[in-house]
Order: structure tokens, then sequence, then C-alpha cells
């Protein structure tokens, strides 16, 4: 799975999939007879699928080889597409949208963890090829997002059923390549031996190398914790998500209410996805020389300021060039966040990093949706889209915030306790009193 082809596969084929079915959701779920009130149970239910699912891969995610966790996502995202695409009630389309959402949560946490493990031998990747990494990742995940769609557009010519069996044969497609993929990776390990002496494979997350004596610092101690260490990147993620899951509601309303056409509206999406096409593989090539933290929240902050002037914009050429100009931030801002993720989080880490990442990731997106819908719904989509910027700006001045951590406690230094009669410590020296010999 680390051949460069195969990752970019596994990640084309699952998001086609996923977008794919959910482009066609709500007409499957009409032409289904589930009651209007009921597809946001069901849509609800595939949030929650994938915050859960985010959730446990960054909990035990540290436990599972990357390329497994890849493969069972796959298998995860295939089920819920066939059941999907057979069951009829909507409690059974919201289990099965929770599945497809899980599994496309463990897939592109696998995906990225997999691209920070280590190379056969113990190698590390350096920066610059995480950063190219993870750029062809998020150009492979865009394309996909772009054809999904679009043969879901193709297939609804021929009614709505078809589209989520045609979703279900790509998920399936995808699991069949992880597991050749997977199979491979393996053979190939096994024939380069253990890593480190270890007997462990080379992309298991193994824990860091200790360093040699003479370059340890004076004061050693324990890695401070993931939320602790990703906190900026978090709460960055965060905020574009939120403001983008506002987006997926209001966006259409919007350039209705400014004239356009439904196929312009449709089309509009590209403008987020295009640029990744071109900018992501090249991101590490974007101003080198700039700290990579700052880089990605000078983005954020843009992005933020560009939801703000929406409600300025009286025309559609104009708001098209406004959203391809958000298109080209995050082209260059996403594959920055993972590989910036990959490096912090360091080695025995990754997956459970990602799967933090990916939880915020879910977090956002829920919350800016719901937001969205209901700002809609009481001010209309230029409340929307204030409400959307000013989240993203906040999160991005949030970031600056250090988080405190109580110094740990010495173990070879005991407790202080305190005596009860005269309230000092029983560890503080006290003067003896002087005896005195008796005069007789």
């Amino acid at each position: 799975m680390s051949a460069p082809l195969a990752v970019a596969a596994v990640a084309f084929l699952a998001r086609a999939s996923q977008l794919g079915l959910f482009s066609a959701e709500a007409l499957i779920l009409l032409d289904r007879g589930v009651a209007e009130g009921a597809i946001g149970l069901v849509m609800a239910a595939a949030a929650a699928g994938g915050a859960l699912a985010q959730l446990a891969a960054g909990r035990w995610g540290h436990r599972c080889r990357t390329t497994r966790m890849t493969l069972l996502g796959t298998g995860v995202q295939s089920a819920g597409c066939l059941a999907f695409a057979t069951l009829t009630p909507w409690w059974s389309l919201a289990a099965a949208d929770f599945l497809l959402m899980a599994g496309a949560a463990l897939t592109a946490t696998g995906l990225r963890a997999t691209l920070a493990a280590r190379a056969p031998g113990g190698r590390v990747p350096r920066a610059d090829q995480l950063e190219r990494a993870y750029g062809r990742l998020t150009a492979a995940q865009m394309l996909g997002a772009l054809v999904g769609p679009l043969g879901a557009g193709a297939v609804l010519l021929h009614g709505s059923a078809g589209a989520a069996w045609a979703a279900a044969a790509v998920a399936l497609t995808a699991t069949a390549v992880a597991g050749t993929a997977d199979r491979r990776d393996r053979h190939d390990r096994a024939a380069a031996g253990p890593a480190h002496g270890t007997g462990r494979p080379a992309d298991a997350e193994s824990p860091p190398e200790p360093a040699a004596p003479a370059a340890r610092p004076l004061l050693s101690g324990p890695r401070p914790p993931l939320q602790v260490t990703l906190w900026p990147l978090l709460v960055v993620l965060f905020g574009i998500t939120a403001l983008y899951g506002g987006y997926s509601v209001v966006w259409a309303v919007y350039l209705r209410g400014l004239g356009a056409r439904d196929t312009v509206i449709a089309w509009s999406a590209a403008c987020l996805a295009l640029p990744a096409l071109v900018l992501s593989p090249r991101a590490g090539a974007v101003l080198p020389r700039v700290s990579r933290p700052v880089l990605i929240r000078c983005a954020a902050l843009v992005i933020g300021c560009c939801a703000c002037l929406y409600p300025l914009v009286g025309s559609v050429a104009a708001a098209v060039a406004l959203s391809l100009a958000e298109g080209v931030l995050l082209a260059v801002a996403l594959p920055l966040v993972s590989a910036q993720v990959a490096r912090e989080a360091g080695p025995g880490r990754t997956a459970r990093a990602f799967g933090l990442l990916g939880t915020a990731d879910a977090l956002g997106s829920g919350l800016g949706t719901a937001l969205g819908g209901a700002l809609l719904a009481q001010g209309g989509a230029g409340e929307a889209f204030r409400f959307s910027g000013v989240l993203c700006l906040l999160c991005a001045a949030a970031s600056l915030v250090p988080v405190l951590l109580r110094p740990p406690v010495s173990p070879s230094s005991p407790p202080m306790s305190f005596s009860s009669e005269t309230g000092r410590s029983p560890h503080v020296s006290r003067s003896s009193p002087r005896i005195r010999p008796v005069r007789r």
C-alpha cells in the first residue's frame, strides 16, 4: 500500500463511491417513500458514523496496521453501499448510511497513516516527501469527488435505483485494490525482514526509536498528548470544514437567488475540486521558506474573509470566481495540514493523530451543516455565509492560543505532607533545642 499508485487508486475509488451515492441520496430516499422529515435523520446517521469511526481510529488506531485499516474501511463502505441498494425502510437506510460513512472515514485515516509510515529499513519520509505524497492523495480524492457525482448523474437518467448499485460496485473495486495492495505490501516487507529487529512489520505503528545519548536533551520526559500537540491544526481544520459544511446547505440556494441555472449550480462544485488536481501535488513547493503553520493559518484567514464577501457579491460570475479562489487556497492548505500532522505526531502515533484529525473534520462538517440550515431558514444565505466566515476566522485565531499543561510530578520526589499539629512539613529541617545541664 505504500506505493503511491495503490494509495491514489483506493482514494479515488472510495471518494467516487461515497460522493456518487451522496449526490443522489435525497432522490433515492424520496423514490423509496421516505418522508422528508426522515431524510435529515438518515443523513445525521451518516455524520454520526463518520465521527464515531474517527474517534475509534484516534483511540485504537496504533494497534492496527495502516494497510489493514484501509482494507477494513473499504470493506465496511462496500457493505454500506450494498445495504443502501437493497433495503427500503428508512431506519435500515440510516444504518446503511452509518456504515458507509464509517467505512469512508476509516479508509481516509488508513490512507493518510500509510503515507506517513516508515519505508522498509526504517527510513522516515522527509518533509518535502510528505507534502508531495499528501498533495497527490488530495488530488486523487478531489478527482473522485468530481467523477463520482458525474457518474451518478449519468446513472440517474435510467432511474435512481441504479446509483446505489453503481456506488456499491465502485466501493467493491476499491476493496479489491486495497486487498491486493495489502497482500503485496506484506509479502514485500516480509521478504525485507522485520523492522529494526523488533519482529514487527515496518509499516506497523511502532514506538519511536530512542535517541542517542549524546543527542538527548538535558530534561527528557514523556511526549505531550496528541490533543495538545495537534491543537492548532485540529482547530483550524474544524473551522474550515464547518465553513464548507454550511456551504453544502447554502450554496445552491445562494446561486439560485443570483439567477444561476441548475446546470451552473451543479458544475460550480468543480471550482473547489479542479484547482486541487493541479496544485495539490505541488503544494510543498508553495512558499517553501514560510513556516507551514503560518501558511495554513493565513489560508484559513483568507478563506474566512472570502465567506464574508459572498453576501456583497451581486453576480454569478463573481461568486464562481470567488469560489475558484477558495479552491486554490484549499488545494494548498489541505495537503500541508496532513503533512504537518504526520510530522508532529511522530512515529508510533500517526494513525491516532489522523483519527483525531478526521474527528475534527467530521464534527466541523456536521456542525456547519446543522447551523447553516438553521441560519438559512432564519436569516437567509447571507447570514449563513457571514456566520461561517466569522467562525473560520475565530478558529484560525484560536489556533494561536497555547494549551497549558500541568507540570508532571517527578516520581522520585515523595509527596509533601504536613503535620497536623504544627502545620509544617516533616521534610523541613528544624533546629533541635539545646539541652542545658541541670545544676544542683
